[in-house]
């Protein structure tokens, strides 16, 4: 019979020595990877542990949104997922919406030996704790096509009593990827402000409070921002939330057994099918740097392992995302 999830947490916290690996595509997770590093470098919950980042990206000038369609990102996800097993994780931690989207439909998902989490519930939470204070807010969800199209944070909040008035999907097609190259740069203030400007048409009129929902992991390199621009269009109070901080804290608020160790060794490892140029690298490290030393360290001596996982992949460009 297989064991339950909460089978497998338990199992995962009674260990000495654990490996977590934390997977998106692309370098947004990364922000999630050094706030855990540094949790339990304070908390000493584990003896050792190995953090492996695991960048999910599929092709050099391609990912999850220029394939040929969902099936196809099933597909590439689930191999992605077969070659996080080489590094043995004993937790594995989804730090990606649009993979988040996926994984439910993997066949992976449907045997998976370790316990799997994915960001989007840490999303639908926050979100959903908002809104419950009052019924005139309205919350902007931002992410990618993939994720907004899915409509999976609007169902499941709906299905929790939201009113689908209060929320407001807007898609920001390829700000990820012009964050990752620069989140100070002027094409991702341009972009900014085109999304921003589009969700304010949406905030009704007699709206209370503006939530924006970072529902990208690479949104909250531009939370300030996101923040200001769209407080600037719709003229409202707005706050912003950011799942990421949830899912990091998700170890540690699931610990029942407090600090078990005197000192904790902390391996972190950051794994990639793609290369990253020098410009990318320096400045999500830069950002990281505050809060984890020994993460942004590991981004800057990244391993690039073209046969990270297989790929069988349709070589016809769409024009989805």
């Amino acid at each position: 019979m297989p064991l339950s999830e909460s089978d497998k947490l338990n199992r995962f916290y009674q260990k000495k020595k654990v490996t977590i690996l934390i997977t998106d595509s692309g370098l947004g997770g990364l922000s999630i990877c050094a706030e855990i590093a540094s949790e339990l470098m304070r908390h000493h919950v584990f003896e050792n542990v190995s953090l492996i980042y695991f960048n999910a990206w599929p092709e050099q000038d391609r990912g999850y949104n220029r394939l040929s369609g969902t099936a196809e990102r099933i597909r590439v996800f689930d191999s992605a997922l077969e070659g996080m097993m080489r590094f043995e994780p004993d937790f594995i931690m989804i730090a990606c919406n649009t993979l988040s989207v996926l994984y439910h439909r993997t066949q992976f998902s449907q045997q998976a030996k370790v316990p799997v989490i994915d960001i989007v519930g840490f999303g639908v939470k926050v979100i959903n704790d908002a809104l419950k204070t009052s019924s005139r807010s309205q919350v902007v969800i931002l992410g990618t096509v993939t994720t907004i199209e899915s409509h999976v944070h609007h169902d499941r909040l709906v299905r929790n009593g939201i009113q689908p008035g209060q929320i407001v999907l807007q898609p920001c097609d390829q700000l990820a990827t012009e964050i990752e190259k620069g989140p100070a740069s002027p094409i991702v203030g341009k972009m900014v402000q085109a999304f921003m400007r589009q969700a304010a048409r949406n905030i009704e009129p007699d709206c209370d409070h503006v939530y924006a929902a970072l529902c990208c992991t690479h949104f909250g390199y531009c939370r300030e921002l996101i923040h200001d621009t769209l407080s600037n269009f719709c003229k409202k109070t707005v706050t912003v939330l950011n799942p990421n901080h949830a899912m990091a804290a998700y170890i540690m608020a699931n610990n029942h057994r407090g600090r078990r160790f005197s000192n904790t060794g902390m391996d972190i490892q950051v794994v990639s099918r793609i290369t990253w140029d020098e410009n990318r690298i320096r400045s999500i490290s830069g950002l990281i740097r505050p809060i984890s030393v020994e993460t942004a360290n590991a981004l800057n001596h990244y391993t690039h392992v073209p046969n990270l996982f297989h790929l069988n992949i349709s070589r016809k460009q769409t024009m989805d995302f």
